[in-house]
């Protein structure tokens, strides 16, 4: 009988189960608490199953203690049982992209990092976090392959050069466009970095494209923070630094320098000096030491308070910094206020909106001053013999026998240039969902920045020793609207398609005037009272251009497998004229996505393996406003004698054919993920040529002479980028992640509008060298010096042969490589070249328990550097009469030191600046940050988030450089930049800074 019972139970048990069914109803979300249409469910075991609806609602029959399987591509599997769970199901499905970085910006929308078919680095807050950055150019040093940044100036606030894969244009601006929160064209100077989310930097023109007529110089999109649901979250910043010249140049002390000057007019055929009882004051007593005079210890103090909190339908973030920066030379620094506040609410079901606004204000202080005059120049210039200060107290006006240039201290003190930059933006929209996947986001933005300069130039510091002074002021309003259609939806659990649509309208106008002041009546007064002046002029700017654009891109996506995206653009812009207003920028990306397909399904060590391959146009608008046409010049004219007259006349003729500058770009990638993770790889080749390049062609003189702004010539940009990252150490306790990138880049002139070599046009080096430091010339990339080979000094076996050249052994010695005898024109070549080769940065971050220890090492290498500043302090020229640079005592001298190839001091010799001579290798390794933090334990702040630190900046370097900063450069950056870099003439150094900090989070 029992037998019979236990064989109908076991027949009668799947009646049993099917009975216990019930229906199960519930939705999916994603990690943002989105809903998830077309996500498979299934019963484990059973065959068959459902997809969530548009809603990401689902309903199934399952078993009380059966498991539900929840699949989609792009998206973890998850099982969820059922034993004990409650209905409806609320499901959650992580996006195969673990980490929020790997969510970024492409302009227009956001991708997923995994899914991108161009090259797009990333740089997030948690990869700056550890370093005391000021500015965003910081952020990006070394840590983006592709993005070669430059310090320019070491000044707070200084000139920082950015160039992504190289320098497209000749006279125009090579910079990238930002992009901040939306607003195209900001200006990445108004932004805090204690604000920044992420900085996404679009650098293939597959990704750039999209901006069409501003993305070849590559694109910078910054977000910033926003408020996130749950409690209310307040973090507080301070922190203090110490900063300090990175080293001194090695001059002569006085009594040194009193016995070589004596030495210098002896060889000369003059008489000493400075007399014995001097020689042996100096000797016991000293003299001044011109670069601890200007050089100062700088202190540096920033706070920062944010706010931010929010509920499901409503996100807040607000935050104000404050930053008072001194600089390491005397009376330079910068001031900046800032403030931040965002808002995104969740208004009715499918409506949001969106609010971004920020207020700023830079308050610099000579920051600027290079060349001859700087203080740097001459605080290597001016000779230790004489005082600061005359027995009056008063600046010493004149060095007797060393600069004919103004007292360095007086340079510093005796002089301001400040400018006043205040900034308000605000950016805001409504987005609005149609239907699920069909989202409308209309936006408008107002920038609007007041610019005061103010300019005071001391009696100690003119040459007619009498005050001048100036002011300028200037409003710059930036106008955009934004309208974006956006549809997004997956088909059938396999076709991702993503389709864009944009219209946007943008509109910048600049205004302002300016007034000088020459021999002030009243110099105490400075700025503040211009007319009583023995003479002033006054002058006015205006300009104003507009931008329409409208722009398409479709993103497509196979299985998560096979990726393609395909955008449009096409720009208007009133820059130009003629037929050239409008211009289209079409691009193309498509992606393999090796690691979903089925052959690599057995390699569990590879959890993601793509390639890619990218193409497309985008362009330059180099010119400034009404640069099509023909503008007038203003002059003076002597109508009637004694009398000027001023005037206009028609200037440069303009060109109504000019049309943007192109450049067309394709690149192949491959990126991977391995080790569950754990390490990154990511390599890129890369080749762009820009043509209708920008340049001013002279017209001949019978035609009315001047010239032409005309589209010529082309350049050439290619590189290799390679990045790798990974988690070395992965311990409980113990942490290390450690993440490197290198680029090579090699740029080249294609062709210009003649077969001949064009000189730069500008001479940096005034004083020193008669002609430009640079050549543009076919086949050579941009920044080549032009100047002579130094082959040391005549030796005395070479009597003869220097004595044909009118000189005598010890006279510094060049190439004569047209054989003629004479050391000319014709001996003038290719030197070196101003542009680096290549860049790398490697980043180190270790943790263990409280401690966070980051070490951050950057580097640029593989260009030549025209050391000025070292030139002009050992060669004894015109504008400085003696030789205070320490090397100087090893030059050659007569039956004592034959061999050196320092010149001697004589009546024959001659020193050419542009030369091998005082070319100098630029490379160099910096530890550009190492810092030690420390989180106090939860059993020490019970209501808080406590972490001390400690950072060091620039603490060594690494290079052979003999400058102040193998970094710096006299050039300022902006349009034509490109043309003459890596000259050090007076440029402020960088500086080695210690920091101390804490931060609280409550």
């Amino acid at each position: 009988m029992f037998p019979r019972l236990m064989m109908l139970s076991i027949l009668l048990l799947p009646l049993w189960v099917w009975a216990q069914n019930r229906k199960v109803t519930g939705t999916v979300l994603d990690e943002n608490g989105q809903p998830v249409q077309s996500i498979s469910v299934q019963v484990k075991g059973r065959p068959g199953g459902t997809l969530t609806g548009k809603s990401g609602s689902f309903e199934v029959e399952a078993g009380d203690h059966e498991t539900l399987v929840f699949t989609a591509v792009n998206y973890v599997t998850k099982e969820v049982p059922l034993a004990g769970a409650g209905l409806p199901l609320k499901v959650v499905l992580a996006s195969k992209v673990t980490a929020i970085t790997d969510v970024v910006v492409v302009g227009y929308g956001t991708q997923k990092k995994r899914d991108l078919t161009g090259s797009i680095a990333s740089v997030s807050t948690r990869d700056f976090k550890e370093q005391p950055v000021v500015n965003v150019q910081q952020i990006l040093q070394g840590r983006a392959a592709g993005v070669q940044v430059m310090s320019n100036a070491g000044a707070p606030g200084g000139a920082v050069s950015v160039r992504i894969r190289g320098n497209n244009s000749i006279k125009g601006d090579n910079n990238p466009l930002y992009v901040i929160d939306g607003f195209v064209g900001a200006d990445p100077s108004t932004v805090n970095p204690g604000d920044i989310e992420t900085m996404d930097v679009l650098k293939d023109a597959s990704s750039t494209a999209i901006y069409g007529s501003r993305g070849a110089n590559g694109v910078i999109v910054i977000t910033t923070r926003k408020g996130k649901p749950g409690k209310t979250s307040i973090e507080l910043m301070g922190q203090f630094s110490s900063a300090r010249v990175l080293k001194k140049m090695d001059l002569l002390n006085a009594a040194d320098f009193a016995a070589t000057a004596n030495e210098n007019a002896i060889a000369n055929g003059g008489s000493p000096i400075f007399t014995p009882q001097q020689l042996e004051r100096f000797k016991s007593q000293g003299g001044t030491d011109w670069q601890d005079e200007i050089f100062r210890t700088a202190p540096t103090q920033e706070y920062q308070l944010s706010i931010s909190g929010g509920s499901d339908k409503t996100r807040y973030y607000t935050s104000g910094n404050f930053l008072n920066q001194q600089g390491i030379i005397l009376n330079s620094g910068l001031k900046r206020y800032s403030v931040r506040a965002g808002l995104n609410a969740q208004l009715y079901k499918k409506l949001s909106l969106h609010v971004n606004a920020y207020a700023v204000r830079n308050e610099t202080r000579n920051t600027g001053i290079v060349g001859r005059d700087a203080p740097v120049t001459q605080a290597i210039a001016w000779a230790p013999t004489v005082p600061v200060r005359d027995s009056t107290g008063k600046f010493t006006l004149n060095d007797p026998i060393g600069s004919i240039s103004n007292n360095p201290v007086a340079i510093a003190t005796d002089q301001n240039s400040i400018t006043h930059n205040s900034t308000f933006a605000t950016i805001a929209g409504l987005k609005y969902e149609f239907v699920p996947g069909l989202t409308f986001d209309v936006s408008g933005a107002v920038n609007y920045s007041n610019i005061q300069t103010l300019n005071y130039t001391g009696p100690t510091v003119t040459s007619s020793r009498l005050a001048n002074a100036g002011r300028g002021s200037g409003e710059n309003i930036g106008i955009q609207n934004t309208n974006n259609l956006t549809y997004s939806h997956l088909f059938n659990n396999t076709h991702q398609l993503t389709i864009t649509g944009v219209l946007e309208y943008q509109s910048f106008s600049t205004s302002g005037f300016n007034a000088n002041a020459n021999s002030l009546t009243f110099p105490n007064l400075g700025f503040y009272n211009l007319s009583l002046a023995q003479t002033y002029g006054i002058g006015t700017n205006y300009s104003d251009y507009k931008l329409l654009s409208y722009l398409g891109r479709v993103n497509y996506d196979y299985k998560g497998r096979y990726y393609i995206t395909a955008g449009v653009r096409r720009d208007g812009s009133s820059k130009f004229q003629g037929g050239h207003q409008y211009s289209t920028f079409p691009s193309v990306g498509v992606a393999w996505k090796l690691s979903e397909m089925d052959f690599m399904k057995n390699a569990s060590f590879v959890n993601n393996l793509k390639i890619r391959a990218g193409y497309g146009v985008t362009g330059n608008q180099a010119i400034n406003p009404y640069q099509t046409l023909t503008a007038y010049q203003n002059v003076n004219t002597t109508l009637i004698p004694g009398s000027i007259t001023p005037g206009i006349i028609l200037g440069n003729p303009g060109n109504p054919d000019l049309k943007w500058e192109t450049t067309k770009q394709w690149d192949i990638g491959l990126d991977a993920d391995l080790f569950d993770n754990r390490l990154s790889l990511t390599a890129d080749y890369y080749n762009k040529n820009t043509s209708n390049l920008l340049l001013s062609v002279p017209i001949p003189n019978y035609l009315g002479g001047g010239s032409v702004l005309s589209n010529v010539g082309k350049v050439n940009n290619k590189g290799i980028e390679l990045s790798l990252s990974g988690d070395i150490i992965r311990r409980n306790a113990l942490t290390w992640n450690s993440a490197f990138n290198i680029s090579f880049l090699r740029n080249r002139v294609e062709s210009l509008y003649s077969d001949k070599n064009i000189p730069s046009g500008t001479n940096v080096g005034a004083g020193l060298s008669p002609q430009p430091e640079f050549m543009i010339i076919p086949g050579q990339p941009l920044g080549t010096y032009w100047g002579l080979t130094y082959e040391g000094t005549w030796k005395p076996g070479e009597k003869a042969a220097a004595a044909a050249y009118g000189n005598v052994p010890g006279d510094a010695k060049y190439r004569d490589l047209d054989g003629n005898g004479v050391i000319d024109g014709g001996d003038y070549h290719i030197i070196g070249h101003g542009l680096p080769r290549y860049s790398w940065g490697w980043n180190n971050t270790f943790t263990w328990k409280g401690f966070t220890l980051n070490v951050f090492v950057q580097s640029l290498g593989g260009y030549d550097k025209l050391n000025y500043t070292y030139a002009a302090g050992i060669t004894a020229n015109s504008d400085m009469r003696q030789a205070t640079i320490a090397d100087i005592k090893n030059r050659y001298i007569p039956g004592v030191n034959e061999t050196s190839d320092i010149p001697a001091f004589s009546k024959t010799n001659k020193n050419y600046m542009v030369s091998t001579r005082f070319l100098e290798d630029g490379t160099f390794i910096r530890f550009k940050n190492i810092s030690l933090s420390y989180q106090l334990p939860g059993s020490m702040v019970k209501q808080a988030k406590i972490t001390l630190y400690v950072r060091a900046v620039n603490l060594f370097t690494i290079t052979q450089y003999k400058g102040l900063d193998p970094e710096t450069n006299s050039v300022a950056t902006g349009a034509g930049s490109d043309v003459n870099q890596s000259i050090d003439y007076g440029s402020y150094p960088n500086a080695k800074t210690i920091t101390g900090g804490v931060k609280i989070g409550f």
